[in-house]
């Protein structure tokens, strides 16, 4: 299932369409997904409900899909937590508000607590930190993160140079999901001048493959690659053919050796246990391992000469660290 909480009336202004519509286009064209996916969209706002149905209505090739869409004219907010609660097939959810209110750390709690469900989620960082010491926007932060959280937060963050502000709240925001159990991915918008950022789309999950897919997706919408590690952000001012002075692949190894030395893991093992909360992807730990392997530095099961190819591995092969002396 696909729950879209604020699904809005389909295209923007300009007329392109929005998720509603993309995600719509992407089930009719995708064969394996016409006959089990129930798509599920709710905005609060009526006029924009019956914009989207006829939109639907006139869709080329919906006539294909098994389930017709349901919508719905629902608000968002604490009362709707125990109707998500009786969803038991395998979901994703979707919310981008338009700010933060009707979303808190238990709206998603409830949303990924059945197997298989992840919740995807836009957090307009800018409305978030001009209404974080004011007054009489106390309620709706609460809400979001729980009220004792939310108090300690306006403290930490009272004094802090802008930058340091931004890290401390997401910091807070990952470590409150992290309680649930659950692991978050980020992608990152910015400003037309790179500048600041404007927005980040997060990623909940508490299946590791969840969070991998949304790093995967994710890299491949930056803006730009260091070394062919993923910036995870898009950034309208990036110089996309300018590689950094040190290579972020040349980190990661040393940090692989640091964190695994003298341990045996496959590399599908290492990729999960250590990609989260950092840039890399799957492909920059497979290349990471091949240039320790050279280096003499890791020993990886089958050794290249009894590989097919030589700059490749299989997914369960045995990479042991040596240990640190």
């Amino acid at each position: 299932m696909y729950v879209d909480l604020f699904c809005g009336p389909g295209r923007y202004r300009d007329g392109t369409p929005s998720t509603p519509l993309l995600i719509l286009d992407h089930v009719v064209k995708t064969e394996m997904l016409r006959d089990v996916t129930q798509l599920f969209f709710n905005d609060e706002n009526p006029e924009f409900v019956e914009t989207l149905k006829k939109e639907v209505a006139g869709f080329l090739g919906i006539d294909k899909l098994k389930h017709y869409p349901v919508f719905r004219t629902k608000t968002i907010g604490r009362e709707i937590i125990p109707r998500i609660e009786r969803v038991k097939v395998p979901t994703l959810f979707f919310a981008d508000p338009w700010g933060y209110a009707g979303i808190s750390i238990d709206l998603i709690g409830a949303s990924i607590a059945h197997w298989g469900s992840d919740f995807l989620f836009f957090f307009n960082y800018n409305r978030f930190n001009m209404n974080l010491g004011r007054e009489a926007m106390n309620e709706p932060i609460n809400e979001f993160f729980r009220a004792e959280r939310a108090e300690e937060l306006r403290r930490t963050v009272a004094n802090m140079a802008p930058a340091e502000r931004e890290e401390a709240i997401l910091n807070s925001m990952q470590d409150a999901i992290k309680k649930l159990g659950a692991k978050v991915g980020k992608f990152t918008y910015r400003s037309r001048t790179g500048t600041r950022s404007t927005h980040h789309l997060l990623g909940v999950s508490r299946h590791k493959y969840g969070t991998a897919l949304f790093k995967e997706i994710s890299a491949k919408e930056g803006t730009s690659f260091d070394h062919d590690v993923p910036s995870l952000e898009h950034d309208p001012s990036a110089d996309i053919y300018q590689p950094g002075l040190f290579s972020p692949l040349a980190e990661l190894e040393e940090e692989l050796l640091a964190t695994y030395a003298g341990k045996v893991l496959t590399p599908e093992q290492i990729y999960h246990q250590h990609h989260n909360g950092k840039p890399y992807i799957l492909k920059n730990y497979r290349q990471a391992l091949l240039n320790l392997e050279e280096r003499g530095d890791v020993r990886i099961d089958p050794p290249r000469a009894a590989r097919p190819r030589s700059e490749t591995f299989p997914n369960d092969a045995q990479v042991t660290f040596s240990r640190i002396s």
